[in-house]
């Protein structure tokens, strides 16, 4: 064979095979990625032939559905949210050109129909792609009144029942439209007040008093301490040369742990957290779910946020030696709670000191109703023993009946509950927190309420709001 045909041969095998490796690299191995890459035109135009699965209330009402139109006498699908600003941040969003959010993409695969027999039907051409309907938790009469107690500030809402750990209502102010997000996502993006963060998974701030309610728990615990354990408060605690007070300079000389609960003593509590330390203080936090990974799996795991103390974005150690307790025992000392976190701490002590994982997603059934998937409850661990719950129980009663949480109280139904409120960093502004639960001898419902920003304080602007949510969450409950 000439020697110029044999070079020229060569180089014909050689680029036919790099051309079947780059096929083959691009077909197979790379395939998955590009199908998932934003603006695929491919990729658009198959999602828009989904017919997705709805999302559905715990009382029925539809949060997201499709629906078909006709374009070029092709069938396709438009998402579309009934609902519209009720929980955004929660259901999340489903367009072919911004992807997937919140449940939508949480539960993307069922909502699309890509699980169980269902993809080798369709290949086989026994199935149009139709998803399965995703059954949620979060029951709309109790979210509106969320959503309305939360309207004109900036924060947010978490209400669950404390037996099973159901989402009962997610709020996040300020909100939006879903049904917006496909026509003018710029203008939702670009609104004040950052309304695509979901706060009640992603807002971390620091937790104030409502953390003496953890404090509280180690102290019983320890067996050093009960609810009459005598103090004397002067309004000055001075650990190294540094000073805490009480809020606006109070002294309440001779009290109890209960009394320093119901009044919310800063002085009390920092001097428990210094006899405590890090290590009997830091296993009482871990217990709680500070420091470890979520617990909520029912949302993408970007949005929810661990709680726990923070050095420049790293989470450390609930139990480092030397750190300031005094301090970690009044909610401050670099901690930062999501409001789901302190709404898990409410939680545990209405139920009894069980902690049990949240969840937001019910059950996932097909279009044919079968069940293919279920949420159910699952404790997580016993955190404190139910004595101390007890306790505990007691004790935040004292302070919605008569201390700083007054304006939780609702008429003909005890509630137990504990108030915060945490410097901003900005003069006169602060994070106003709220947990608690009702009714407290059988509690039905555990809240969480977080006012970011605001003058007034967790008595004033977020007690009264749990109030209306846990007035709202027993009433549905009978």
């Amino acid at each position: 064979m000439n020697r110029s045909i044999k070079r020229m041969y060569l180089s014909i095998v050689v680029a036919f095979g790099l051309l079947a490796a780059f096929l083959g690299w691009w077909q197979v191995v790379a395939a998955g990625t590009l199908q998932k890459k934003r603006g695929n035109p491919y990729v658009a135009e198959k999602e828009r032939r989904i017919d997705r699965g709805a999302i559905i209330s715990a009382d029925g009402k539809i949060l997201a559905r499709s629906v078909a139109t006709k374009v070029r006498g092709q069938r396709v699908y438009r998402r579309v949210y009934p609902q519209g600003d009720l929980a955004p941040q929660v259901i999340g969003y489903a367009t072919p050109q911004l992807g997937t959010t919140g449940i939508e993409a949480a539960f993307n695969r069922f909502l699309a129909g890509s699980y169980g027999a269902e993809p080798l039907l369709r290949r086989l051409n026994l199935a149009d792609k139709r998803g399965a309907n995703v059954h949620l938790t979060l029951d709309t009469r109790i979210q509106q009144v969320a959503v309305d107690a939360l309207a004109g500030k900036a924060g947010a809402v978490v209400a669950l029942d404390p037996r099973s750990g159901a989402i009962l209502a997610m709020a996040s102010a300020p909100t939006f439209n879903l049904n917006d997000v496909a026509t003018n996502f710029a203008a939702v993006r670009n609104r004040p007040g950052a309304p695509l963060l979901s706060r009640p998974t992603q807002s971390r701030q620091p937790p104030g008093s409502t953390f003496k309610v953890v404090t509280a728990t180690s102290a019983l615990e320890s067996g050093d301490y009960t609810a009459t354990t005598p103090f004397v408060d002067t309004g000055r605690f001075v650990l190294n040369g540094q000073a805490i007070t009480n809020f606006a300079g109070h002294k309440y000389g001779p009290n109890t742990l209960e009394t320093a609960l119901t009044k919310s003593i800063n002085t009390t509590f920092a001097r428990i957290g210094q006899d405590l330390g890090p290590e009997r203080l830091g296993a009482t936090m871990t217990a709680f779910g500070f420091g470890e990974d979520p617990l909520l799996r029912d949302l993408p795991s970007n949005i929810v946020l661990p709680s726990g103390r923070f050095q420049n974005g790293r989470l450390l150690p609930n139990d480092e030696q030397g750190i300031d307790t005094p301090r970690v025992a009044i909610g401050q000392e670099r901690l930062a709670a999501t409001p789901l976190q302190m709404a898990l701490v409410a939680s545990a002590i209405g139920n009894g000191g069980e902690l049990r994982r949240p969840f937001l997603m019910r059950q996932v059934r097909d279009r044919g109703g079968d069940v293919v998937r279920e949420g159910t409850p699952e404790s997580v661990r016993q955190v404190t023993p139910p004595d101390v719950a007890s306790a505990l129980s007691a004790m935040m009663r004292s302070v919605v009946r008569e201390g700083t949480g007054t304006a939780a109280a609702l008429t003909g139904l005890e509630v137990a509950g504990k108030t915060g409120t945490a410097e901003s960093g900005a003069a006169g502004r602060n994070q106003a927190w709220f947990i608690g639960f009702a009714p407290a001898a059988n509690p039905v419902v555990a809240v969480a309420v977080l006012i970011e920003d605001t003058t007034g304080t967790g008595g004033a602007v977020a007690a009264p709001i749990a109030g209306r949510v846990m007035r709202a969450a027993v009433q549905v409950s009978h």
